[in-house]
């Protein structure tokens, strides 16, 4: 199945307002890629240029070998699942999951049996006769799924298709929805403002922000290496620490001692923000160089999250359950040296 390959596209709205800006983007044939960012970054703009329903006002988009730029969205042979499935009550499962070709003038037969087998696959069989008022939200994802799958698409746009979701079903539907797209070998670009979600399902993601791409990259590199503040201080379920300080012999100097940094090419003196994600810092006693005062606790589940003041600053770390300390206790912070990312402080850009 063919890639997508965006260049330079820019979307500016009436009253000069922009929303894409000259971004760049390759996505790989057959990779489930994800869109993530905060609301209003432009995720969900790009994803309609994709497929063609917000025109670009310049650059080009390539889907496969095909300049798609031009093309209205019947032509570009993509399908999209949007976040209320957009389902026609008055229409059968059967004829949701067919109307796309029906649209594309296939013969009642054979959308028929394409509907079938669509349905089918998604174990909508029994439900075929069903109107969209008498399924449940988890159903009517499948029956969105199973349209979109009917179409045979080259590329699947997946705009927030699990956020009507509750909580367990997302989870459900988030392992489905991957092995889908794997055995399909279909290209997918999926929209999403949930991390978990993104972190879970993508092979590769840009993080966006007012209409820019601040970060391409595997799940594993974004979480682990952010370029930026930006992504280092988004990506993540609980913040990363960002911490300003002075590149010292010894690590880097702030108001509540010295952090440890296992090596750095800053050079001395040099302004820069200490980042470091709260599962790679740990606590010990309060006769450690780094101790506090621990302000905040936070149940995680099977860990906590905790809060420790350490003069004007204040950093997070992660402990198991039934080691939490108490709020006002003195504690000992150890930060893991071999895990402590620099940025430079002016240009918040990651050091070396």
């Amino acid at each position: 199945m063919p890639g997508v390959e965006i260049a330079s596209i820019t979307k500016e709205f009436a009253g000069g307002v922009t929303a894409l800006d000259a971004l760049d983007l390759s996505i790989e044939d057959g990779e489930f890629f994800a869109l993530l960012g905060p609301s209003g970054c432009g995720k969900t703009t790009l994803l309609r240029t994709i497929a063609g329903l917000e025109p670009a006002t310049s650059g080009s988009l390539h889907i496969g070998e095909r300049d798609v730029t031009g093309l209205p969205p019947g032509e570009r042979n993509v399908a999209m699942v949007f976040q209320d499935y957009a389902l026609y009550p008055h229409m059968t499962v059967r004829e949701n999951i067919a109307y796309p070709l029906k649209i594309k003038k296939v013969a009642r037969q054979q959308r028929n049996e394409e509907a079938e087998g669509a349905g089918g696959s998604l174990s909508l069989d029994a439900l075929m006769d069903r109107r969209p008022g008498q399924l449940s939200g988890g159903q009517q994802q499948r029956v969105a799924l199973a349209r979109a799958i009917a179409c045979r698409p080259d590329v699947f746009l997946f705009d927030e298709p699990l956020s009507n979701l509750d909580a367990r079903l997302r989870l459900e539907a988030r392992g489905f929805l991957k092995q889908l797209q794997h055995d399909l070998a279909t290209t997918a670009v999926y929209v999403t403002h949930d991390q978990s979600e993104a972190l879970a399902l993508a092979d590769r993601m840009a993080v966006m922000e007012l209409g820019e791409i601040r970060q391409v990259g595997t799940p594993a590199a974004l979480f682990h290496r952010p370029a930026n503040l930006f992504v280092a201080g988004f990506i993540g379920s609980t913040p990363m620490n960002l911490i300003t300080g002075v590149v010292g012999a010894s690590g880097v100097a702030f108001a509540g001692g010295v952090l440890p940094v296992a090596e750095t090419s800053a050079p001395h003196g040099a302004d820069v923000v200490y980042g470091i994600r709260p599962e790679y810092v740990g606590l010990a006693g309060p006769g450690e160089t780094l101790a506090g005062s621990v302000k905040v606790t936070e149940n995680l589940g099977a860990q906590f999250l905790v809060t420790v003041e350490l003069g004007e600053a204040q950093i997070r770390a992660t402990v198991p359950e039934g080691e939490e300390p108490q709020i006002g206790d003195r504690v000992g912070v150890t930060p893991d040296a071999r895990r402590a990312l620099l940025y430079d402080a002016a240009e918040g850009t990651l050091l070396a």
